[in-house]
């Protein structure tokens, strides 16, 4: 079906049935208006619907980026999540429009915010509802002294003059609109609370009119006549259908499904939470055959299918990117960015400062005589999709790829020193630079085990081999942690098993960055020789147990117990006595033992592969001499 053919589709019958309904509400006046020709509201209907009704009619999506594909065909029906209710979407629907529970649609960019609201949009004229939709996006307001209301009915008199002032306060009044306003986080934060308030003024001023409004996450607890519904990931059964919904080779969908199971769908379904994602791994495994196991070359396939694409919809022929830059400059840019943006913490940004990590970016790799800001801007949003834009707003298709560019950037710059570029990334919090050191890691082993790790080791076992870990085992343990934690499991002599471990780091520890990175290390002896948990039993009744408790009171942070008395456990500071009457001694030794044992191994494999280089390099010169000579 046409776009011309959908747009009249149900506008005439719908303008025809409005009015009537109008009239149904208010006979006396209305019909005493319309006969005066004071209020047609058959006049800027039509116009103003069946532009909106273009609009929401067809979306644009990554397999086919150069003509639109008409939404009903590939719409897959969300979820939503309020409180802890799980609710489908036609029971958000009629929430809003049986019930007039004003209502906050909140998800992050790409997971289908705005077109929920054009298929509402597009549903309403279709069946032919009593509700005159009213379709504004918050990014289109000025910056005026306008009121949010006058910008709305000055979007519809656009479209024709003929609309009243006089007809817009009737509809008002008679809760004849159905008020879909998209992107509230997209308002400038000067306008922000002005608009925030307006919204809630309006709900209350005219209670019978539907409202429902987006945003990404946010605090809401102004908006207390408001419900919020958090916009719901896909789950499998949604990842499979909208798979089966979207224009491809069939084919490839039926390879692809039949390859998705339960598993690999829990396994990757970060990747397959939402509509653009879903595509992307489809393209992925449609170029590769399959999904790699290992991160990194996930995310450069990924990067390579994007760019495959791009390409492919110029044919055979090589489309050139709009900042003329290669694949390669674009990619090396776009590490730059990712870089900068990481280690700020920023993974949304606004048009200002997307501009401005560009325009770092491009000086940094001596490109910003070469081409705009503008293009390269363009590039990362719709020639290679790496960044999605909603108006002025922007934010990374997923923030591992954000990691992975970092990571990438790191592995392939060796003018500075592994150990000095990770040193100085001290913004983060443990687990977010963890990841990124495993990616790292994963690009290339060898290099980050003897460029880092094997250093790291160096120092520590120099600095525990000085330490009586009998009399002093606090500083074998502060070297990764602030506390110890402690649990007690019941045995059947009413003595304990003993487990200890270190506890995560305190958010306000002076020697944080040091820490985290020390403890990263010691989490690599945990994968190598198993668990570092140290497990044994002691000679301790409960009642030795509560004496050491009570003795050393000051020192314990937390203490835990279930309600069986099977399970007791404790969280102790770094205090000498009290870690040697716990027999912690033990614990701090099998930490040191396995650390010197780590670093013999990478130093015994590292001296290997470089005496078979050195000999293959050698040799390679004798041989030359020989056939010189």
């Amino acid at each position: 079906m046409s776009i011309e053919e959908l747009s009249n589709k149900g506008i005439d019958s719908f303008v025809n049935n409005f009015v009537s309904f109008i009239s149904k509400k208010a006979p006396e006046f209305c019909i005493a208006q319309y006969k005066k020709h004071e209020m047609k509201l058959n006049k800027g209907l039509p116009e103003y619907i069946k532009a909106n009704y273009q609009r929401c009619a067809y979306v644009r999506t990554l397999l086919k980026r150069d003509r639109p594909t008409e939404l009903d065909k590939i719409y897959e029906p969300l979820q939503f999540k309020i409180d802890n209710y799980i609710l489908k979407e036609d029971e958000i629907k009629s929430s809003i429009s049986t019930d007039l529970h004003r209502t906050i649609i909140s998800g992050y960019a790409g997971n289908g915010k705005t077109i929920f609201l054009k298929k509402i949009y597009k549903e309403l004229i279709d069946s032919q509802v009593n509700f005159y939709p009213i379709f504004f996006e918050l990014r289109n307001i000025s910056s005026g002294t306008q009121t949010l209301l006058d910008c709305i009915y000055e979007s519809i008199v656009t479209y024709s003059d003929s609309f009243t002032q006089k007809q817009f306060t009737y509809g008002l009044k008679k809760g004849l609109f159905y008020f879909l306003i998209d992107g509230l986080d997209e308002v400038s934060d000067s306008q922000q609370s002005n608009i925030q308030e307006e919204i809630i003024k309006l709900t209350l001023k005219y209670p019978y009119c539907p409202f429902v409004v987006t945003s990404r996450p946010n605090e809401f607890t102004t908006w207390e006549n408001f419900h919020v519904a958090h916009l719901l990931p896909f789950d499998y059964r949604q990842c499979q259908s909208y798979i089966t919904k979207i224009d491809f080779i069939e084919e490839r969908k039926t390879e692809f499904l039949e390859f998705l199971t339960e598993d690999e769908f829990e396994e990757h379904k970060e990747f397959l939470s939402n509509p653009l994602l879903a595509s992307m791994m489809l393209l992925t495994f449609d170029e590769y055959g399959d999904i790699p196991a290992k991160r990194h070359i996930f995310y450069e396939k990924c990067f390579q299918v994007l760019i495959k694409e791009h390409d492919a919809s110029k044919g055979r022929f090589h489309r050139p990117l709009k900042s003329k830059l290669s694949h390669e400059e674009l990619e090396k840019v776009f590490m730059y960015f990712c870089a900068m943006t990481y280690q700020k913490q920023e993974y949304s940004f606004t048009l200002q400062q997307v501009d401005k990590y560009i325009n770092s970016a491009l000086k940094i790799v001596n490109l910003d005589s070469i081409c705009k800001k503008n293009d390269i801007r363009y590039d990362f949003v719709h020639s290679v999709s790496l960044l999605l834009q909603d108006s002025n707003y922007f934010e990374f298709i997923h923030r591992s790829f954000q990691e992975y560019f970092f990571a990438k950037l790191i592995v392939n710059d060796r003018k500075y020193e592994l150990e000095n570029k990770l040193d100085n990334i001290d913004s983060l919090f443990s687990i977010e630079k963890f990841n990124l050191f495993a990616m790292i890691e994963d690009m290339d082993h060898d290099y980050f085990e003897t460029e880092y790790v094997l250093k790291k080791l160096k120092v520590l076992n120099e600095y525990f081999e000085s330490i009586d870990v009998e009399n002093e085992p606090e500083k074998i343990f502060e070297q990764f942690a602030d506390s110890l934690n402690i649990n007690l499991f019941s045995s059947h002599n009413d003595n304990f098993i003993f487990s200890i471990y270190l506890y995560p780091l305190s958010k306000l520890s002076m020697h944080k960055n040091k820490k985290e990175l020390n403890y990263f290390i010691l989490s690599k002896v945990d994968d190598i020789y198993g668990n570092l948990t140290f497990n044994y039993s002691i000679n301790l009744s409960r009642n030795d147990i509560l004496k050491v408790r009570s003795k050393y009171d000051s020192c314990i942070e937390r203490t835990m117990k279930s309600k069986d008395n099977t399970y007791e456990g404790m969280i102790i500071r770094l205090d000498r006595k009290i870690l040697i009457e716990l027999k912690c001694t033990k614990y701090a030794q099998y930490i040191k033992k396995r650390l010197n044992n780590y670093y013999n191994d990478i130093l015994s494999r590292t001296t290997k592969q470089h005496s078979i280089i050195d000999e293959i390099i050698f040799k390679n010169k004798k041989l030359k001499n020989i056939i010189s000579g």
